[in-house]
């Protein structure tokens, strides 16, 4: 008996090594699955929008800083009083908080950003993969450490941001109510006004652009969810668990005295609804619809209110100018387009395809470039490809109205195969000069890489005065991505 005991032990021992080896292949062989750009993109998305906050937020206080002196200049003149009061007794100003932002001081003002689900996954994701130096590489573990700091100061950074623009409202706050007695509508007071809010908005755009995840991102977190050690590194470590750390963590969120579950709370809804009566459901349909209606009227008002936004709000009370809170990336606009010009006795028909990128200075102006090339078709009778030259182009679109616009241009057009009896008046070494002014109707476009449709009828000025003769009307059809 005892060794029938000592056989079942060894044979339970043995399942149990057996099942452990066998998860610790599992953990190897999914974390060695990982790719490394995953690590690196993390480091360059931290780099960069790190970068982004610090940058924008010194060059917001510079202006701020510059516009409040001129304020307090004219307030010394105005109203000493007042200004003493705004800028006296070592009164926390722009200017001084940019000088200690500049040298590196330490912000006194303390406030904490919102919770960020995607910077929380992120970084526990990365402290769960510092920690696993038996399954990974050493070069690997050294980029994941590098990145782990890097989500620590950016934490920070996060931090000093949010302090330094709740204290922009105050400040903002202060010298509308004070100054505005004094200096009436001035110039700086709407200055200030208008940078702060393009200050929050470009801070959200920042903000949105680094929480969008790609997709070594989405497979990385595809791989790390098969790993039941990491699933329960997240449950222990997260930021989310900790705020809920008194309570025992997020295991035990529904033993936190008041707090109510989505199901919880929809199961109490339709049981209240259920006893009304069959029409109960339609009499609270009706009242959601009277609700709304009386939201949207009040929205109205608070729109139509000529001194909304001087108190603090949220929206402008001014006309926005939506790319200025764009990085320079998301101004680009990519573009193609493509021009059919019929043969003549000289050359063959041509397909003008055309590639560039456009830069949208405001929402009306749109300026860029493009590079084209010639590709001969023969003729109809007879199909036959051939080089014909190359194009560069310069254009400008100015909206109109709508989506209608005045486009102009100038374009340098190379013909590799002009023939030697050809002769132009300003023809020189195959190239020859177009100047283009038109319209260019643009059509929105819902798919997944084009954006918009354009087609463009222009007028070429110089078209007379090359050898062979051009058709002076072009008509084009492109598309924008």
């Amino acid at each position: 008996m005892p060794k029938l005991l000592l056989i079942i032990f060894i044979f339970l021992l043995l399942l149990c090594i057996k099942g452990y080896a066998q998860n610790i292949d599992s953990t190897l062989n999914n974390l060695q699955n990982i790719p490394t750009k995953y690590i690196t993109g993390i480091n360059k998305k931290v780099t960069q929008y790190t970068n982004r906050i610090t940058s924008k937020t010194e060059k917001t206080l510079t202006k701020l800083s510059r516009w409040e002196n001129r304020i307090k200049g004219l307030l010394e003149r105005a109203s000493p009083e007042t200004a003493n009061r705004l800028f006296g007794n070592n009164q926390l100003t722009f200017t001084t908080l940019l000088q200690q932002l500049k040298n590196g001081e330490a912000i006194t003002l303390q406030y904490q950003t919102t919770y960020n689900k995607y910077r929380d996954d992120v970084t526990t994701s990365i402290k769960y993969l510092a920690q696993q130096k038996e399954y990974l590489h050493s070069h690997v573990i050294k980029k994941v450490l590098t990145t782990k700091t890097k989500m620590e100061q950016l934490a920070t950074e996060e931090d000093k941001v949010e302090a330094i623009k709740q204290f922009i409202k105050e400040r903002k706050k202060q010298l509308i109510e004070q100054a505005f007695r004094q200096l009436g509508h001035s110039k700086y007071l709407t200055k200030i006004n208008q940078e702060i809010w393009y200050y929050g908005e470009t801070m959200k755009n920042y903000r949105e652009l680094f929480n969008d995840s790609k997709k070594a991102e989405e497979t990385v977190k595809g791989i790390l969810n098969k790993i039941p050690a990491f699933t329960k590194f997240m449950r222990e470590n997260s930021l989310l668990n900790s705020m809920f750390a008194q309570s025992g963590g997020l295991e035990s969120t529904s033993g936190i005295g008041g707090l109510q579950t989505r199901e919880g709370i929809g199961e109490l809804i339709q049981q209240r609804i259920a006893t009304g009566g069959p029409n109960a459901m339609q009499q609270v349909q009706q009242n959601i619809q009277m609700g709304q209606n009386e939201l949207n009227n009040m929205k109205d008002k608070l729109l139509k209110s000529p001194t909304f936004g001087n108190g603090g709000g949220t929206l402008p009370d001014f006309k926005v100018k939506p790319e200025k809170v764009k990085t320079f990336k998301q101004r680009l606009q990519y573009n193609t387009s493509l021009q059919f010009v019929k043969n003549n006795s000289l050359m063959p028909a041509v397909a003008d395809i055309a590639f560039g990128v456009g830069y949208r200075m405001s929402e009306k102006f749109i300026a860029g470039i493009q590079i084209g090339y010639k590709l001969g078709m023969g003729r109809i009778e007879r199909i036959r490809f051939s080089n014909q030259g190359i194009n560069f182009r310069s254009f400008i679109d100015s909206k109109l109205k709508g989506q209608l616009y005045i486009s102009g241009g100038i374009e340098m057009n190379y013909l590799s195969k002009l023939p030697q009896r050809a002769t132009a008046i300003k023809y020189s070494n195959g190239w020859q000069q177009s100047i283009l002014t038109g319209l260019t109707k643009k059509i929105n476009i819902k798919t997944k890489w084009v954006k918009e449709t354009q087609l463009s009828v222009l007028f070429d000025f110089l078209a007379n005065q090359y050898l062979p003769k051009r058709n002076p009307i072009l008509f084009r059809v492109g598309y924008n991505f």
